[in-house]
């Protein structure tokens, strides 16, 4: 599947494709919110959580995939999974400018692998309906995690707080085309999980742990950051948090941790009902990024087009 070979959609939230988006971090300072540690390395946690993350729910839906049998919802899942790829080298990249900017995360990386490993990984010597119950957990805890994916995706675009603040545009480029992505996908884990478990106790259990494991990951990783940050001493505080969120640089925690929360523990949540797969294409059709991979792809497809045809067609 390539960027142009879109699919039939049958269903709101299921993706189309993969973007092969690309980002050049040569002019992008370490403080890329301007004056800003805290909203920077606020972001910057995303960085270090998402690639190892984005794997952990690929390795989750392409274990339940097998065991899918709805064949509008099997059809999505290759492109979910392309995407999320690309999203964890897209974060990947990112850690290795922060690197060459004198902030090495190599060790919060390596503790993190270490927790995501204890409640992530497969386990074949287990009985298996007792592997078959750590899956659905697994895909409970990434339905869980989605949501709140899809729901930053949507503040990306629509808030205009970090514009007005100066945030280099390639960056706030890269936020936005991973949060229009999730957005356009955000059904799909959720749907894989109601269509091979469906249990409600588990999906609320579920996000009552991720919650505050997201928050804990998250808030720890922008503490590691701004002690690992060559140019400032300041530490974290909850006041810097809502400072920013006053100046609509980043969400407030109550809407963020409480609000997103109670919006999916509803047993009739679903999550077409979160944000809007339009907003998230009129994004993406604007998107510096996304426009440039589209330009290319369409390109490589002439050429490869052209090159059918000769060898059908020789002079």
């Amino acid at each position: 599947m390539t960027e142009v070979d879109d699919f039939e959609v049958h269903h709101d939230g299921y993706p189309t494709y993969r973007r092969k988006v690309r980002f050049d971090w040569s002019n992008t300072p370490l403080h890329w919110v301007p004056d800003d540690p805290f909203a920077t390395h606020f972001w910057n946690a995303l960085h270090l959580l998402l690639p190892e993350g984005e794997r952990g729910f690929i390795k989750a839906v392409n274990e339940a995939a097998p065991l899918v049998d709805d064949p509008e919802l099997t059809a999505p899942i290759k492109a979910f999974v392309q995407q999320e790829s690309w999203h964890a080298w897209s974060h990947q990249v990112v850690l290795d400018h922060l690197a060459g900017q004198g902030i090495d995360t190599k060790p919060y990386i390596d503790n993190l692998v270490k927790w995501t490993s204890m409640g992530g990984n497969p386990h074949p010597g287990w009985p298996m309906r007792l592997q078959r119950w750590w899956l659905y957990r697994r895909l409970a805890d990434v339905a869980a995690i989605e949501h709140f994916a899809a729901v930053l995706g949507q503040w990306w675009i629509q808030n205009r707080g970090l514009d007005y603040a100066g945030t280099d545009p390639v960056m706030l480029d890269l936020l936005r085309w991973h949060g229009a992505e999730e957005i356009e996908h955000r059904s799909v884990v959720f749907d894989v999980y109601q269509n091979v478990c469906g249990n409600y106790p588990l999906r609320a259990v579920a996000m009552l742990l991720a919650a505050p494991g997201l928050l804990f990951a998250w808030f720890a990783g922008v503490r590691f950051l701004m002690a690992h940050d060559p140019t400032t001493t300041a530490k974290p505080r909850l006041r810097d948090w809502l400072r920013a969120a006053r100046q609509y640089k980043v969400p407030g925690p109550w809407n963020l941790f409480v609000i997103c929360t109670l919006r999916y523990l509803r047993p009739s949540h679903h999550p077409s009902t979160e944000a809007s797969t339009q907003m998230a294409m009129d994004y993406l059709a604007q998107s510096p990024a996304a426009r440039a991979a589209r330009e290319v792809a369409q390109a490589d497809q002439r050429s490869r087009s052209a090159e059918n045809d000769a060898s059908e067609n020789p002079a």
